[in-house]
């Protein structure tokens, strides 16, 4: 898996589809990170995270929304919440 992709944790899609936190690069500074938001698909709202385990209380506990996407190029990416109605459940690899 490649290392732009959360390995603790995913999404699970109605369709089955397995979403992984994927880091975004930002095109100014060439620095990658998760991105997170409690309000909003913009830049400006979201929270820039590169520690994993801050990503996880974010999502996990928090339940923000995250930009993720399937491990196939090209298939399925967005912004998701855990607790939005596409999200089947939020898999825990931890526990």
């Amino acid at each position: 898996m490649s290392d732009r992709f959360a390995k603790t944790f995913y999404l699970l899609h109605e369709n089955g589809d397995r979403l992984w936190p994927v880091q975004m690069e930002d095109q100014q500074t060439r620095r990658s990170s998760w991105r997170v938001s409690d309000n909003g698909n913009t830049k400006a709202a979201a929270i820039e995270v590169t520690d994993e385990e801050v990503l996880r209380d974010y999502v996990i506990n928090q339940r923000y929304a995250v930009r993720a996407a399937t491990r196939k190029s090209g298939a399925r990416a967005s912004l998701y919440r855990p607790d939005q109605r596409a999200i089947r459940e939020l898999v825990d690899l931890k526990k």
